[in-house]
């Protein structure tokens, strides 16, 4: 029994990760609520995650803050550019669905491009702190040279959110729980040893 409850126990240090993301989840929802804070929040739990993945986190909540804080201009506005696109995809999608449905498959991938970049953007600008031009470039350099990697964090995350809002009664609570935290957690799995690679 002593072993079971034994923090260096994989079970023990699974159950402590789940309830440090689903603490880290409700932080990014509440500070993304605003949206004009939401790439700040997004850039805050990219930090934290990637802490988490590398063991070096020390509190969640002084850490997330730490960072959205540090991030917070910059941020911000990375966030509303990306919403604004984000915008105009789906409308592009809306229109494409009522007009031209052949359509509707390039605009799937166009979206798929900009999460790409997305995931990589806030991550990049959380770890390096560099300016949004050099960002967003960065961010298309990797998701292009790392290709396999980002495919991972795509399916993975787009996956996740699919089949929470397909079978919404059953994992609704996943999806308000973890549906931030968690792709962005996997993300930081996948994105670390590229940005060991670049640290040296």
């Amino acid at each position: 029994m002593k072993k079971l409850f034994d923090m260096d126990n994989p079970l023990m240090r699974g159950l402590s990760v789940t309830a440090d993301l689903m603490l880290l989840n409700l932080l990014a929802l509440l500070c993304t609520l605003p949206i004009v804070t939401a790439g700040a929040s997004w850039a805050a739990l990219s930090d934290v995650t990637l802490r988490m993945v590398r063991n070096e986190e020390g509190h969640i909540v002084p850490d997330f803050f730490r960072a959205f804080r540090r991030c917070f201009k910059k941020g911000a506005l990375l966030g509303l550019l990306f919403l604004f696109v984000a915008a105009l995809v789906y409308f592009d999608y809306l229109a494409a669905l009522a007009y031209i449905p052949p359509l509707r498959l390039g605009v799937v991938v166009v979206g798929m491009l900009v999460l790409a970049l997305a995931l990589y953007a806030f991550a990049l600008l959380a770890h390096f702190g560099s300016g949004i031009g050099t960002v967003l470039k960065n961010a298309a350099v990797l998701a292009v040279g790392y290709f396999p990697r980002t495919a991972g964090m795509l399916v993975f995350s787009v996956a996740l959110w699919l089949l929470c809002i397909k079978f919404y009664r059953l994992l609704l609570p996943v999806l308000v729980l973890l549906g931030l935290a968690l792709p962005a957690y996997v993300c930081s799995i996948l994105q670390n040893d590229i940005f060991r690679k670049l640290e040296s």
